[in-house]
């Protein structure tokens, strides 16, 4: 396990050390309020290595990132851990009277990759999920009925002996590996209900891979952020969010005004429209 760990830290380093965003000159603005909601502590941490292709007609060069699974006595919660570093980042600044091109090039340095976090409650089988679009996003909904086709192969992931089953989601085909050695009912993000952990998950498309890479009980804090700022809307109202900003992701980057002061329209470039939950 000691092995393990190293590995993942290694790999944090690597991604760290990866091209970043840079803000440059000098200034100074309000620290930002920071407020979380901590639901309890966790027993056990899984890490999974993710991979996404942006592109499906491209096999190469996929981009990496790490995710974590808390899971805790009532509560879990999948994130990357890049959103965990910056939030923490964020609570230490917004002791500051101000930040400046530092502290702003700090929390510029974590950009999670997977950038939707997702709790689960196992007392009323509900899960929150949060995202930021410039403003941060909340939405919740019940656990979703997930209908798992059993199948006889097997394979060894972290010594694990895993087992494979199939589900189609929200749009989506999905190929899951779980362990009855590991006799917990989770894996990433929402997927659940197999007579095990799952270890590995990736849809059909090769566009979204997961891979456990690493386990421990290190405690750790399972929250959500509670900001006043946070929008609380419906999953409808959210994937329209959503679609708005990939089709102008420009309207969601600060504001602007003409001399007479009416509001600037923002026009950029959109992105690609296919999002993890296609339906």
């Amino acid at each position: 396990m000691l092995k393990v760990f190293i590995s993942i830290l290694i790999f944090c380093s690597a991604l760290i050390s990866a091209q970043q965003t840079k803000i440059l000159g000098n200034f100074s603005m309000k620290a930002s309020s920071y407020s979380a909601k901590i639901f309890e502590k966790s027993n056990l941490n899984i890490y999974y290595q993710f991979k996404f292709l942006k592109d499906a007609k491209i096999s190469e060069n996929p981009r990496e990132g790490l995710c974590v699974l808390q899971i805790g006595e009532n509560y879990s919660k999948f994130s990357d851990i890049k959103t965990l570093a910056k939030d923490s980042l964020s609570e230490k600044f917004s002791n500051l009277e101000s930040v400046g091109v530092k502290e702003m090039n700090q929390l510029f340095t974590y950009n999670p990759l997977w950038s939707m976090e997702s709790l689960k409650s196992g007392a009323d089988k509900k899960v929150t999920y949060q995202k930021r679009y410039k403003t941060k996003y909340e939405y919740e909904e019940l656990q979703p009925e997930l209908k798992w086709q059993l199948h006889n192969e097997s394979k060894k992931i972290l010594d694990y002996s895993c087992k494979k089953a199939t589900v189609k989601y929200r749009g989506r085909e999905f190929v899951a590996w779980y362990t009855t050695e590991v006799p917990i009912n989770n894996g990433p993000y929402v997927f659940e209900g197999l007579p095990g952990l799952i270890l590995e998950l990736e849809d059909s498309q090769n566009k979204y891979h997961f891979t456990a890479v690493g386990i421990d009980k290190k405690p750790m804090d399972i929250y959500l952020r509670n900001d006043k700022e946070i929008l609380r809307i419906s999953r409808a109202k959210f994937r329209e969010v959503e679609k708005t900003y990939h089709d102008n992701p420009g309207a969601f980057h600060g504001k602007a005004v003409n001399e007479d002061g009416s509001p600037i329209v923002v026009k950029s470039k959109p992105f690609l429209y296919d999002p993890f939950e296609l339906e």
